[in-house]
């Protein structure tokens, strides 16, 4: 049986505290058709005294995260080489009352988090702690029906309440219902519905 810690079992998994583990290949014969290149586990500092160093091309780099999901029911508008596509909003939440008066947010198609934290599709981060960090709500826009709905998360302890009453499931939203959460109100302001949507720009 191998030893555990033997650099030369290709099961070890040992990774003491300071220890790197590399992986180096021998790749002169890549191209020959041949399946048995020789590859050897080499821990620390060992690697550089028992092994040459590895070339360029035998460790290739992790492809770069490909970017966001691609939203049904348009297409992005590209900026140009190297740049973000823009996602065409369908609406906005204004702060009409609480902390962050006068504000608004945009909404956009498909499923919109609602919530304190800068990872929410729509970020309420006014100064209002009773607020849910993340997904206190969901403002959906269904571009097919081309229609708003406002999700409750009753998961979340303070209740959301659509002109003044709590909301309790799902229920379609439209042109200036108030929206409170907290000790915030917003008015809602669609962009998109029945007689305009996305995708009727060509």
């Amino acid at each position: 049986m191998k030893n555990p810690k033997d650099p030369s079992d290709p099961l070890n998994r040992h990774n003491a505290a300071g220890e790197q583990t590399v992986i180096i290949g021998d790749v002169s014969n890549a191209g020959s058709g041949s399946s048995n290149a020789p590859t050897s586990l080499v821990s620390g500092s060992a690697a550089a005294s028992r092994e040459p160093a590895a070339q360029p091309n035998v460790l290739k780099p992790i492809p770069s995260d490909p970017g966001h999901t691609r939203i049904i029911g348009y297409n992005t508008a590209s900026l140009g080489d190297g740049q973000k596509q823009i996602e065409p909003v369908v609406g906005w939440m204004v702060v009409i009352d609480g902390p962050g008066k006068g504000n608004h947010r945009p909404v956009f198609t498909g499923s919109n988090t609602i919530g304190r934290n800068s990872n929410q599709r729509i970020s309420i981060d006014y100064g209002d702690d009773t607020i849910s960090a993340e997904q206190q709500a969901f403002l959906v826009y269904d571009g097919k029906k081309r229609q708003f709905q406002l999700v409750p998360n009753l998961g979340r302890p303070n209740l959301v309440h659509l002109n003044d009453s709590a909301l309790l499931a799902n229920s379609e939203i439209k042109m200036r219902d108030r929206i409170t959460i907290g000790r915030t109100t917003l008015l809602f302001v669609p962009l998109c519905g029945p007689e305009f949507d996305w995708s009727d720009v060509k």
